[in-house]
């Protein structure tokens, strides 16, 4: 499939959307651009170093579940 035709696609199925998932989908877009970039390797690495050595301490974690209810 062509790029264009794909972008064209892309954007019907965005304007079905509400806007609550469009700002969703800026959201993932903005981490699909950085999430390559250096500086967020190195700090995606350093938070699970920091949370290994968390959890060996014996600290427990929130379940993702709970993190996801309070955010929707």
């Amino acid at each position: 499939m062509r790029t264009t035709t794909l972008k064209r696609q892309l954007i019907q199925d965005i304007e079905a959307l509400s806007e609550v998932k469009i700002r969703e989908i800026i959201d993932f877009v903005d981490y699909l651009k950085i999430k390559e970039d250096e500086w967020f390797i190195a700090y995606v690495n350093k938070r699970g170093e920091s949370a290994k050595t968390t959890k060996k301490a014996g600290k427990k974690f929130i379940r993702l579940e709970k993190l996801q209810a309070e955010y929707t």
